[in-house]
């Protein structure tokens, strides 16, 4: 199977869902557990669809077994939520900035003005009701997964930014990552098809790799 950064998804009855925007990975294993879809005809926001759910895969269009009523059943790629700031500093964690605080408040009208006048509260001065809040963000993927978005950065052992991931193929039997294509980087311009076992640290946003620059130049042009 192929994973293309951009490839459209569809469901099993021929709907337009979104395209890949990430693959998670097991930096262990090298093994895809999901597919980030971005947001797109049916999605409003982006979901994370487990490798089993793939029937096929092209380099232009990845087909699911699920059909479209499913995919409200999807989990979101990341859910927001809110912790109270003194909860957190009762776990002695610190919280740097207040920036993203949203308190509880309420419009309160004043005298002489009825509640049911209007139907906001603008214009209202705001009475704080509780405890101030701080935005979290949580990626629903297993711990210890990694993301790896749709054109990360690929870097050689020396630090070079050496292309970009373009393409993941994928071993369908056993779900493994074997080669990723990387593309349009700042010193090759040209694809080159890389294997898993020469990634050395897989990040969300870059792969670094066991191997210099000079080893990558010299791999055969990857033509597709």
């Amino acid at each position: 199977m192929q994973f293309k950064q951009g490839t459209h998804v569809f469901t099993s009855d021929g709907k337009n869902i979104g395209s890949i925007d990430r693959v998670v990975l097991d930096p262990k294993t090298d093994e895809v557990i999901d597919l980030v879809v971005r947001q797109g005809w049916l999605l409003s926001e982006d979901k994370v669809v487990p490798i089993g759910l793939v029937e096929t895969a092209t380099e232009d269009r990845v087909t699911l077994y699920e059909a479209e009523h499913n995919l409200p059943t999807l989990p979101k790629f990341e859910e927001t939520y809110y912790i109270p700031v003194d909860e957190l500093e009762r776990q002695g964690k610190r919280v740097t900035s207040t920036e993203d605080y949203a308190a509880s408040m309420y419009g309160y009208p004043p005298i002489g003005v009825a509640w049911w006048a209007h139907r906001t509260t603008a214009g209202y001065p705001a009475v704080a009701l509780g405890p101030e809040y701080t935005e979290r963000v949580q990626e629903n993927i297993p711990e210890g997964s990694v993301a790896v978005k749709a054109g990360a950065r690929v870097l050689s052992l020396e630090g070079d930014h050496i292309g970009n991931v373009e393409d993941v193929f994928i071993d369908a039997a056993t779900h493994r990552a074997t080669h990723v294509v990387i593309s349009q980087g700042l010193v090759f311009k040209e694809r080159k098809l890389i294997p898993t076992n020469w990634i050395k640290r897989a990040g969300e946003d870059d792969l670094t790799l066991t191997v210099n620059r000079e080893t990558v130049h010299k791999l055969p042009r990857y033509n597709g």
